[in-house]
């Protein structure tokens, strides 16, 4: 199945680019996608946190506009043609 990525701000760096299409098996979750998008230790640090079990708190995620967090958080499942943006969840103030 196919994902489309989005990657903001500075997941742009990180993942080297815009945006792109993952080819992922049938029932992949988010976490099956991040360890796609994360094959070397440098990219997992920039993710995760040092116990390499937990996104780093900076890091939001969204599954067609709606927030992982709010839905399955890493074990929430992914179907062909879904669209799931990286980005920076700015404060206001």
């Amino acid at each position: 199945m196919k994902i489309h990525v989005k990657f903001g701000s500075i997941f742009q760096e990180i993942f080297g680019g815009r945006e792109g299409e993952i080819d992922l098996e049938e029932g992949a979750d988010i976490a099956r996608l991040l360890d796609v998008l994360c094959p070397t230790p440098e990219r997992r640090a920039k993710i995760f946190d040092p116990t390499g079990k937990n996104i780093r708190p900076y890091v939001t995620i969204s599954k067609n506009g709606r927030f992982i967090v709010h839905l399955n958080w890493l074990q929430t499942e992914l179907s062909d043609g879904d669209r799931v943006e990286f980005f920076l969840l700015g404060a206001g103030g």
